[in-house]
């Protein structure tokens, strides 16, 4: 049974990577249920994971949080776009799932920036697309910073277990 129960913690920790990429899938949520799956059913009663390992992840949780906004805000912004060019990036990124995923997400965020710049900031061409090339910038800045920060809180946990 405990093979069972570590190979569907392995396996929350590879959805929570593809949450990255597939919002849909919730990534912080799924390495949380993988961390407390330990804790809580494989872990020996009260050798379980340590607070410091508990207020760490608290920590990098919320740096997960932050990554999505704090990196599209800075790159949209750093490549002249506006704060309804950072609105349809995210919505780009939203649509794009349901329309051709993984292609639309990547897509989408750039087409849909290019399009607000254009018709509803009166934006040249030119400034559309180097705000649209922000966007796709920050989505995959993102999606870096978020690989690395899942990473170390999986290598955490194989330590602390």
């Amino acid at each position: 049974m405990e093979i069972i129960l570590w190979i569907v913690v392995v396996a929350l920790f590879a959805l929570s990577i593809a949450g990255i990429f597939l919002p849909v899938l919730p990534d912080t949520i799924l390495l949380w249920a993988g961390f407390l799956l330990y804790h809580f059913f494989i872990a020996e009663p009260g050798a379980g994971l340590p607070a410091s390992f508990w207020w760490g992840m608290v920590g990098l949780s919320i740096l997960l949080y932050g990554a999505d906004v704090l990196t599209n805000m800075y790159f949209v912004k750093k490549y002249g776009g506006s704060k309804w060019s950072s609105a349809a990036a995210v919505v780009g990124i939203f649509v794009g799932i349901f329309v051709f995923p993984p292609i639309g997400m990547i897509v989408l965020p750039f087409v849909f920036v290019v399009l607000v710049e254009l018709f509803v900031q009166n934006q040249t061409m030119e400034r559309a697309v180097k705000a649209g090339f922000g966007s796709l910038i920050g989505f995959l800045g993102s999606a870096i910073v978020k690989v690395v920060l899942q990473l170390v809180m999986m290598i955490w946990f194989f330590l602390a277990a």
